[in-house]
């Protein structure tokens, strides 16, 4: 019998058996058209179709306001961090992010090509654990042209939900945690994230964005970076990613057919808790993180003995159990447990950790 493979990579990450098989259908001929989806035209009444049908499932799982754009655009997450600041900085002077790890910090960086940026801490720094400090803590100035929080940091396998009451926009990548977090859009004034995690494949970003956010732009942005074209144009501004959009709809319609955001949010919470039980209860092993922000997403962990990790990995290699190495900065383990991994995947994996 062939070993079960269950993959545990950060991204491009797991997808349903279900949508790789129809993927694998539509790839030979997609809906008796006579062509595959790879040789869909992004003119044509098909792909129209694959675009509004993702958006009117996209808003029902989250309730988005009819005062929000839901817009397709290519590259990733890390492109976003050019076209936020692009877009929305208009007349102000600054604008301000949220430290609370690696790639918050990362899209702060990136943005100051544009603007100056102040940092606001996100981290309570008198504990010994990684803990989050609580919205109503953050010394945000107001006269930011907005502020930006990353509500899932992959790396350290940091997590917070809400961002309550802002007087600026609040700008969140979702990158890792897109339909897997039970959002309030309403708190937020536009929302990003790239599709490789759970809305897909690699090659794509969604933005949502209110509408009273389309505009002023800087004049130095290219046109494939601007919200207010991508909304204009029902995110056809060139050749759209069309076969990255398609997959994204059936990742879609796939959480729709599971039950929709409440089931995938509690499968995140089931998955996460086995392998956190397991950590908690080998002394061998470590998460820095409070368990109030633990991710239910990106499990990370770590020993002080290095042959206890590597013994680990190629334990769970041997089981099918792959991708699980740490971020190169962090070291250690890392599972990243996107809506395409199953509850089987993680009680493997909490066996192996217990028996670490």
């Amino acid at each position: 019998m062939t070993q079960i493979t269950h993959y545990f990579g950060a991204g491009p990450a797991a997808l349903p058996h279900q949508v790789k098989q129809k993927i694998e259908k539509d790839i030979l001929e997609y809906q008796n058209s006579g062509i595959s989806i790879l040789e869909l035209s992004h003119r044509s009444e098909s792909f129209s179709n694959i675009l509004d049908q993702a958006k009117t499932m996209l808003r029902a799982l989250y309730s988005i306001p009819d005062n929000y754009q839901i817009l397709f655009m290519a590259g990733g997450a890390t492109l976003q961090f050019d076209a936020v600041p692009l877009n929305l900085v208009g007349q102000s002077q600054h604008a301000s992010y949220l430290d609370t790890g690696f790639w918050s910090r990362k899209a702060g960086d990136l943005a100051r090509k544009y603007t100056k940026v102040k940092y606001v801490q996100g981290l309570d720094d008198t504990i010994d654990k990684v803990c989050c400090l609580e919205s109503g803590e953050w010394q945000v100035d107001n006269s930011s042209a907005y502020l930006h929080v990353t509500p899932n940091e992959t790396i350290n396998g940091l997590e917070f939900v809400s961002v309550g009451d802002i007087e600026v926009p609040v700008v969140a990548d979702l990158t890792s945690c897109m339909l897997m977090q039970d959002i309030d859009i309403n708190e937020f004034g536009v929302l990003y994230a790239a599709t490789q995690k759970s809305l897909g494949i690699a090659g794509l970003s969604v933005v949502i964005i209110r509408d009273d956010l389309l505009g002023p732009v800087n004049d130095h942005t290219p046109d494939l970076l601007r919200y207010d074209l991508h909304a204009e144009h029902n995110s056809i501004v060139n050749t759209t990613a069309v076969f990255a959009c398609y997959v994204a709809q059936l990742m879609l319609e796939w959480v729709i057919q599971q039950g929709g955001l409440k089931v995938m949010v509690q499968q995140a919470k089931q998955r996460s808790e086995l392998l956190y039980a397991a950590i908690d209860d080998n002394p061998k092993l470590v998460n820095n993180i409070c368990k109030k922000n633990r991710s239910t997403i990106n499990v990370a962990f770590n020993s002080a003995d290095k042959k206890v990790i590597d013994q680990l990995l190629k334990a769970a290699e041997q089981e099918g159990l792959i991708g699980l190495q740490g971020h190169r900065y962090a070291g250690g383990v890392r599972a990243s447990m996107y809506n395409g991994t199953p509850l089987e995947a993680a009680k493997k994996l909490a066996t192996l950790i217990k028996a670490a």
